[in-house]
């Protein structure tokens, strides 16, 4: 059954607009553009780039515009069109100082299997080699070792499993094996340690929860455990701090969108149902990872979405026995002291966007945080022994 989860909302001062949090997910500044779904993501360096997707209601818009989000502002900037012209349910990877946009549907229902890649430092993009299957939308992709893997999806023949990997030293495409699962369109992808993970989407007449990981040393399929307790198509996914991550999407009738977010342990093979995404329910979110942190927003629950928030998983203060701490004063506008019962801590203090704020080891008896050092905001620290994490918890300079 799935847990009802009672959201408190809070003013945070972190940036110079209001944000409300609910624990691990925290909204940040929205999507400035026309609000939509089925748009495209990727990340380069320590910014977050969306673009693309389209409005389908009673009138269909396609949109070609991209824009940048930097965490340390929370601002969006608009920057160059994609060269491919107006797009949705693109497919996109991240390699070195590269975004790797392609695929889609465009207008008149024509699928594209062209491919560009964009520099911010020059703020162009530029073609690359073709993706060598059948044109198509709604693929999926990861990176493994600095080569970009993209397969599944739907085109003008149906459902997809075959898969290519592309080279940027040569700028071209190598098959690679067929996806083991069924042919699919709107899975999820993303790869940890050498491997890559595809899950859930849409197959003939169906939605599914299956999931499966690629070994590219044995170019090999194996099939893992299933995604949560639903069947789910059109949600997104990404990897953080050592997890996988699946949210959102909806059922295949499209009469249930979702909010529930279930985490992935790559060593046991088990997915762990965590606390719901803060926004409303939604299919098409789109997804990226920055530092410590995730990003995720826009998408549709009939109604075309903007909004976006940041989940960060150490916003979920779940305390241990292991380790007492003493914190006073908190809030506090000048000093604050953390006081621990055991010696020997290392600690760490993240800002909410996940940035390292201060790294200390072996710390005997307490640490003092000056508010010149942090200024203004709620500030998460960890502290671990012997590499295990101990305690977690928060303070606030006002």
């Amino acid at each position: 059954m799935k847990r009802l989860l009672i959201a408190t909302f809070f003013i945070l001062p972190l940036f110079p607009t209001q944000l409300f949090a609910c624990e691990q997910w925290v909204q940040i500044a929205s999507f400035p553009a026309a609000a939509r779904h089925r748009a495209t993501a990727f990340v380069v360096g320590n910014k977050g780039y969306v673009g693309g997707g389209h409005i389908n209601s009673l009138f269909e818009v396609i949109h070609e515009d991209f824009w940048e989000y930097d965490p340390g502002s929370n601002t969006w900037t608009q920057i160059a069109n994609f060269p491919g012209g107006k797009r949705y349910h693109s497919v996109a990877f991240t390699i070195g100082d590269y975004g790797y946009v392609g695929c889609g549907e465009g207008e008149n229902n024509d699928y594209f299997n062209d491919f560009y890649r964009y520099v911010p430092g020059l703020n162009i993009w530029q073609p690359i080699a073709n993706f060598p299957g059948t044109p198509r939308r709604a693929a999926t992709s990861f990176v493994i070792n600095n080569k970009g893997y993209v397969g599944t999806g739907q085109s003008d023949f149906g459902y997809e499993n075959n898969f290519y990997r592309y080279v940027p030293g040569t700028d071209s495409w190598e098959v690679v094996a067929n996806f083991l699962g069924e042919a699919r369109s709107s899975a999820v992808g993303f790869s940890h340690n050498g491997k890559g993970y595809v899950g859930t989407g849409h197959i003939f007449g169906d939605d599914t929860k299956d999931f499966y990981e690629y070994d590219p040393d044995l170019n090999q399929w194996t099939q893992k455990a299933d995604v949560g307790a639903i069947y789910r198509q059109d949600a997104t996914g990404f990897v953080l701090n050592g997890f996988g991550y699946i949210a959102t999407g909806n059922d295949v009738e499209g009469d249930n969108d979702y909010k529930d977010v279930w985490r992935y342990d790559f060593n046991t093979d088990t997915w762990t149902q965590i606390e719901d995404f803060c926004g409303a329910p939604r299919r098409y979110m789109v997804s990226f990872v920055l530092g410590n942190v995730a990003y995720a927003g826009g998408g549709t629950d009939g109604t075309n979405l903007n909004d976006f928030y940041m989940f960060n998983p150490l916003l979920s203060v779940d305390e241990t026995e292991a380790v007492t701490i003493k914190i006073f004063p908190n809030p506090s506008s000048d000093l604050i002291e953390l006081n621990f019962s055991k010696d020997h801590n290392d600690i760490k203090v993240y800002s909410l966007s996940g940035k390292l704020m201060f790294s200390g080891s072996d710390i005997s008896d307490k640490v003092v945080f000056n508010k010149k050092d942090f200024g203004a905001g709620t500030f998460i620290y960890q502290i671990t022994q012997n590499d295990e994490s101990v305690h977690i918890g928060k303070f606030s300079f006002i």
